[in-house]
């Protein structure tokens, strides 16, 4: 939209808000709260605290949280007729008590104070971590729950109106009394369907969130007052307020007809104005921006409505940028300045008196939003979804030649229910999803260039043609499940669920089929925009000191592409015994509903070979600076994969390297074995990967307890690799080398569940190898008490039983857990089939003190090597 066009629209919006009233009235004004008793309350004593505090943590809303206001005692007896208890709700944060007066009508009481650590693990009880979360309720307004009913009348939108009271200590509370006499809180209708007296609002039918979606998939002839709502969310924005998830509404039919449309009650407005403020916090939000805070700059609206995009995406669909444009304009009309002064009287004078700044922070918002509206609306439009319905939908897709791409949707003959023009500009593909019944699809329409468009047919019989031509090609649209199909997948992602009820509704607004993968269906995966996560690690090891690792990994996402369309990670990690870096790079691109992926790694490392003693497996325990090796290795590997299962990878692909060593006046430049100096070669690498851990999830993926608490548990993980050098370059002649280490993990269902880990591998080369190459042991991956490149042979193996026993666990700043281990390694080294000497071993017991993941773990352990009786080294072996 131009400057013009977009000043037209606030113009129009002024003129038409000065004239008309608001289309709709706040239905649920509550009876007055006549009380014959009010009482001085502080709200919570708890938020109060000094400088350092708050420098870390934020000043948040601490000065009203601890302020004594006046507020009104709730009288059971008279309030609305009176009120009997019903029954509590509330999810993980919220406790709330719900009420019926004498008609059926009902009322509900949400307490302010909010159990903010019931969004943490359990495994944090008691420590530093839940009482952060504890803490941070405090970004919460205390009185802001009640500011938002001004705001929501003014624009039109249904809505409870809340009062802030007290819950006296009445014997009517029944069982109910003890959690919830005395309590600051607040009473507002409850927006219920209920068989008795008028309903809220004067609706004929209120449903819930879940009702809704149900009713929206199956029939066309149900559709939500989509501009309504859009005003609504544009009152969250000037808000503030990042809890508006499907959850947090209900949902009203006022009239009877075939036009009649869903309204939205928006309820439920703790969120009103949070903000996270302080130096833990400023840190913590770059990991979770969805920690936003409040001022006279909006945060990114993705931020805000992090767990109710899919939502917005879906119920919004049909809304242009002219119409967000005319809302935005609108919305910023109506709440007028007296409005906003109408909106925090509202709140206590103990909270109005030290919310001065308040007033000129809303102001500065209402200012920007339309341009924080235009934000929110690109990033929802980028990659669009459509989604019709389980009835024989109809669906006609136009390419314009602008570029532009229309999409209709209509049931038989009836005038469309959808519909709605894409501009190339706003929109880079569009997905539109047919569903249940028997649909027609038509794409039409001739173009230079034109927005990608997929159709996605579903169970039943779709006829779905293309015709349209962009850029000179014919038929340029993506098609799938045309035809008759009946093996399209919905259901519920159960896992998604126990991670969370909230984040897993809002997905489920985006109605998306199970996806083929892993030759198998699973869930629907993130499909679109980009990410980026930071790689960070330690590991250590006999030789190598302290290996810190640092690096970023970049994910794109896109259609039917699991579980990412392409990655691309650096990394780099410094070994502080051998004073050597590793750079690597890794790329990985994925294609639609493909198990094949295409592979590529690169990288750099002084690290790879640390020592060399020659070969053999009696070769004398010699140390000191003389056996270190100077060496640096440069690797490519492009490479095929195949991802057969979630747990299990393929691949194949050429490897070239080149390796020099620089090692001189030691015991490599005076042996000078075959690969010293400088040697490059190039050959065929394969290999197979497997990790049940990462199935089992948790603990289990650091080598820990998973599972029930009576039940035995197995898992495991292998590695195998083969390799073929051909005799170019460097390699005088050819050679080849295999290799494989399993390792499993048996929980034990006893006492303390300890766990008996149990590894096993080897090695095998054959013809003339560079030394660099040869079957080497000792270190953490075979034999722990001696360096990493103990032995060398031209065949290896090598084994571990150990014996991981937690202890016990207890709350200090961090959950701790301590535990003793005990292990066994075994492992020899053959040279042209001899091996002299017996097998080499290890043995020790100790004991780890961890953080939450055994990862985290410092073990301390004590072994029979008398050169080497303690070991100091960071999370488990393997």
């Amino acid at each position: 939209m131009t400057i013009s066009r977009r000043a037209r629209c606030v113009s129009i919006a002024a003129v038409f808000a000065a004239i008309l009233p608001p289309s709709l009235e706040a239905q649920g004004q509550l009876p007055p709260i006549a009380s014959r008793d009010t009482v001085t309350i502080v709200a919570r004593e708890e938020f109060a605290a000094g400088g350092l505090k708050r420098s870390l943590l934020g000043d948040n809303y601490r000065d009203l949280w601890t302020a004594p206001i006046r507020v009104p005692v709730l009288d059971l007896r008279t309030f609305a007729g009176g009120l009997t208890p019903l029954e509590e709700g509330g999810g993980a944060q919220t406790r709330n008590l719900r009420f019926r007066r004498s008609d059926g009508a009902e009322y509900v009481f949400r307490p302010v104070v909010k159990q903010s650590s019931g969004s943490v693990s359990k495994v944090f009880d008691n420590t530093i971590v839940q009482d952060i979360f504890r803490d941070q309720a405090s970004a919460s307004h205390p009185g802001a729950t009640v500011v938002a009913p001004a705001m929501l009348a003014a624009v039109g939108v249904l809505h409870p109106v809340p009062r802030l009271v007290v819950m006296p200590d009445d014997p009517l509370l029944g069982e109910f009394r003890k959690n919830f006499a005395g309590l600051l809180g607040t009473i507002e209708d409850y927006p219920a369907d209920s068989t008795a007296g008028q309903k809220f609002g004067g609706a004929l039918e209120i449903i819930d969130t879940e009702e809704l979606l149900d009713r929206i998939n199956k029939s066309p002839g149900d559709q939500v007052d989509a501009r309504n709502l859009l005003t609504a969310r544009m009152v969250d924005m000037l808000l503030g307020d990042n809890d508006r998830h499907p959850d947090q509404w209900r949902w009203a039919r006022l009239t009877e007809g075939p036009s009649a449309r869903w309204v939205p009650i928006p309820r439920d407005r703790d969120k009103v104005f949070i903000s996270y403020e302080g130096l833990v916090l400023d840190v913590a939000r770059r990991a979770v921006p969805s920690l936003v805070e409040f001022g006279s700059e909006h945060s990114n609206p993705s931020a805000l409505f992090d767990n109710a995009i899919e939502f917005d995406r879906r119920l919004l669909a049909g809304l242009d940028r002219g119409v967000w444009d005319s809302v935005a304009a609108s919305v910023v009309t109506r709440v007028s300045d007296a409005v906003i002064n109408t909106a925090i009287r509202s709140m206590p004078l103990g909270y109005v008196a030290l919310s001065g700044g308040l007033t000129d922070t809303i102001k500065a918002r209402r200012a920007t939003l339309p341009a924080v509206a235009t934000r929110h609306y690109e990033n929802l439009w980028a990659t669009t979804d459509i989604h019709a319905t389980d009835e024989a939908d109809v669906t006609s897709v136009v390419r314009a030649a602008d570029g532009s791409v229309t999409v209709r949707i209509q049931s038989g003959n009836d005038r469309p229910w959808f519909t709605r023009r894409f501009t190339a500009g706003e929109t880079s593909g569009i997905r539109i999803y047919l569903h249940g019944g028997d649909d027609r699809a038509s794409v039409t329409g001739t173009a230079g260039r034109s927005i990608p468009v997929t159709i996605i047919g579903g169970n039943g019989t779709n006829t779905i043609l293309d015709s349209s031509i962009v850029g000179g090609s014919a038929n340029p649209t993506k098609l799938r499940d045309a035809g008759t199909v009946t093996d399209v997948k919905y259901a519920r992602d159960k896992a998604a669920e126990e991670a969370s009820e909230t984040a897993a509704m809002n997905q489920s607004f985006n109605r998306r089929p199970w996806v083929a993968a892993y030759g198998t269906l699973i869930p629907p995966q993130r499909d679109r925009g980009t990410s980026v996560s930071p790689v960070i690690g330690v590991r250590t090891g006999h030789g190598l000191g302290i290996v810190p690792k640092v690096g970023l990994a970049r994910y794109t996402y896109g259609f039917r592409k699991v579980p990412y369309s392409s990655m691309v990670k650096a990394e780099l990690e410094y070994s502080t015994a051998i004073r050597g870096f590793e750079i690597g790079l890794e790329g990985d691109k994925r294609f639609e509903s493909c198990s094949f992926h295409a592979l590529a790694e690169a990288n750099v490392s002084q690290i790879k070979v640390g020592e060399f003693r020659g070969f053999g497996n009696d070769t004398p325990d010699l140390r000191g600076e003389f056996y270190d090796v100077g060496q640096t290795q440069w690797l490519f590997r492009p490479a095929a994969g195949l991802s057969f299962a979630p747990e299990a990878e393929f691949s194949i692909g050429p490897i070239i390297r080149y390796t020099s060593t620089d090692s001189v006046n030691n015991f490599i430049s005076g042996n000078r074995p075959y690969g010293f100096s400088s040697f490059g070669q190039a050959g065929l690498q394969a290999k197979l990967d497997y990790d049940s851990r990462s199935i089992v999830g948790g603990a289990g993926g650091r080598g820990m307890e998973v599972g029930g608490d009576s039940d035995p548990t197995l898992w495991g993980k292998a590695e195998f690799s083969g390799a073929a050098y051909p005799a170019v370059w460097d390699a005088e002649s050819a050679y080849q080398e295999i290799s494989g280490v399993a390792s499993s993990y048996l929980t034990l269902p006893v006492f303390t569940r300890p766990v008996l880990a149990l590894r096993a591998g080897g090695k095998k080369i054959f013809g003339e190898f560079p030394y660099f190459d040869a079957a080497f042991i000792g270190g953490s991956s075979s034999l722990r008490s001696e360096h990493r490149q103990r032995f060398a042979g031209d065949a290896s193996l090598f084994g571990t039983t150990e014996l991981r026993i937690p202890l016990v666990k207890f709350p200090f700043i961090l959950p701790l857990n301590i535990g003793a281990l005990g292990f066994v390694d075994v492992g020899r080294v053959y040279l042209d089939g001899e091996s002299p000497g017996d097998w080499n071993t290890g043995a020790g017991a100790g004991f780890w003190v961890g953080v939450v993941d055994p990862g985290t773990n410092v073990n301390v352990l004590f072994t029979n090597n008398s050169d080497r009786r303690v070991l100091v080294n960071l999370g488990f072996a393997f």
